[in-house]
């Protein structure tokens, strides 16, 4: 395997697990984020702190502010495979300023994926959506349950899912979904998914979900 992959939003949880994944299937990795790399405690991809992992390079990035950047880099890279964990989570805040979660969750990407849709060397596009996007479900849900999104946040990430289900229908552009619940697991912070807590004897789990 001697493959370009770009994992946008390599900072956060779920998105430095998968650089290690990929690092470890063979992948050329290039890691985006908007903030500089965390601590390597946070980073599970980092064998030994201070020293970047073989293969891997990383690129600090905002969406909001240093696309044209981004597509620069992009295009000279030209990965083979996108997957996109970034996002502006936090849903309870999202309904403090949502215009800042449609910026960064929909309109920005909408760019984004507009420039991308042109690029003949992407082989795949990964989209890491949320089950939000169907609101409270109170059965079982398939790939075609009508999105019933409730909150600002939900509302932003329905609003990039539809419309990379439309370039995939105009353009065949190749986007795949993933819609996974909270996560847990190691290097995960309290304001991650969902993490835990020790409080005295007491197991505490921040950022449940009842959706």
């Amino acid at each position: 395997m001697n493959k370009h992959i770009y994992i946008l939003g390599s900072n956060s949880f779920s998105g430095a697990h998968f650089v290690k994944h990929a690092l470890k299937q063979g992948f050329t990795v290039t890691g985006v984020s908007r903030s500089p790399e965390t601590h390597p405690v946070f980073l599970p991809y980092y064998n030994e702190p201070g020293k970047q992992p073989e293969g891997f390079s990383f690129l600090q990035a905002d969406l909001n502010h240093d696309l044209d950047a981004l597509t620069a880099r992009i295009h000279e890279d030209q990965p083979s495979y996108i997957v996109n964990f970034a996002a502006q989570g936090m849903v309870a805040e999202s309904w403090q300023h949502p215009e800042q979660w449609l910026r960064t969750n929909a309109l920005s990407p909408l760019i984004l994926h507009d420039r991308l849709r042109k690029c003949p060397w992407l082989e795949k596009f990964v989209q890491i959506s949320t089950p939000e996007v169907y609101g409270t479900a109170g059965e079982a849900i398939r790939e075609n349950t009508c999105y019933t999104p409730s909150t600002p946040y939900a509302v932003s990430k329905a609003t990039a899912d539809m419309n990379l289900m439309c370039f995939f229908k105009a353009y065949n552009f190749p986007v795949v979904f993933t819609r996974a619940a909270n996560v847990y697991g190691l290097a995960l912070t309290r304001h991650g998914e969902g993490g835990f807590g020790i409080q005295g004897k007491v197991l505490i789990a921040h950022g449940c979900s009842l959706n």
